[in-house]
Order: structure tokens, then sequence, then C-alpha cells
């Protein structure tokens, strides 16, 4: 699982969505539920053989819930993609039910907010952050 923490409007879900994006329009897949042109996602990409789940939105506990929906609808998902707040209901709900315990190896990558926003940091961010999740999905055949 990995899970982009940070406060509200830091942009979280936005990468999330980036990411689904980018590898809808680099890889043939099977899209089962991923809709990147209207507000959160919570779906499936198949590529080969490899389930990637996607959830963006984490803000509060509804929110949060929709990861459960997508292991309760689709048990065989190899990666879950998500986010959630950097503490709160949200981050205890994921660290309660999705660790090592029960099974999932857990990669956090924290979203800073720029307080004053600042465009040049902000692109930087962005890029580390896009340039890492594409590193951690890409080359992962199943066997």
């Amino acid at each position: 699982m990995i899970t982009l923490r940070g406060v509200s409007e830091c942009g979280k879900s936005t990468k999330v969505k980036q990411l689904a994006e980018w590898i809808i329009n680099n890889y043939s897949h099977t899209n089962l539920g991923v809709n990147i042109t209207n507000g959160d996602i919570n779906g499936v990409l198949i590529i080969g053989k490899v389930k990637i789940g996607f959830n963006s939105a984490g803000d509060d506990f509804e929110c949060v819930s929709g990861n459960d929906s997508l292991i309760i609808n689709y048990p065989d998902i190899d990666i879950l993609i998500n986010t959630s707040r950097t503490k709160g209901i949200t981050r205890r709900h994921l660290e309660f039910h999705y660790n090592e315990s029960n099974g999932w190896l857990v990669h956090n990558i924290f979203v800073n907010k720029l307080i004053p926003s600042n465009t040049v940091l902000e692109n930087q961010r962005d890029r580390y952050i896009m340039d890492k999740l594409i590193s951690l999905i890409t080359g992962l055949d199943k066997i």
C-alpha cells in the first residue's frame, strides 16, 4: 500500500489522480471504475497481471473507507494507492487495517504543504513525488 499523507489541500488526491492518468496514458490496461475527469477516484486499473487500486479521497472516515470497499470488491488487489491526513481517524484506520501483521507492506509518502505557497518549490516537490510513485509501481511483474 502506498499512502500519500498530508494536511488538507496539499495535493494528495491530485497526485493519486495524476498517477492513474499516467498509467492510463502509458500502459495497455483494463479500467474498473477509475474516472480521472471528475472529483476523487475509487477504482482499479489492471496492467497485465497486476491490479492497482486507487482511492484518492482521504479526508474523513467515509472517504478512507473507500479503501475497504476496493478490497472487498477486488480482494486480489496487488497495490493500493490512497491518501490520508497526517493524524486522526483516517490515519488510524489505515494503520490498524493495513499493516504488516495484516499482510500489507506500507509505504508512506508525505506531501508537505508549503506556506506561503511557492510555485517553484511545489513543482519540485510534485516532480519528486511523481517520480517516486512511478518508480515504486513500474517493473512489478506478478509471478
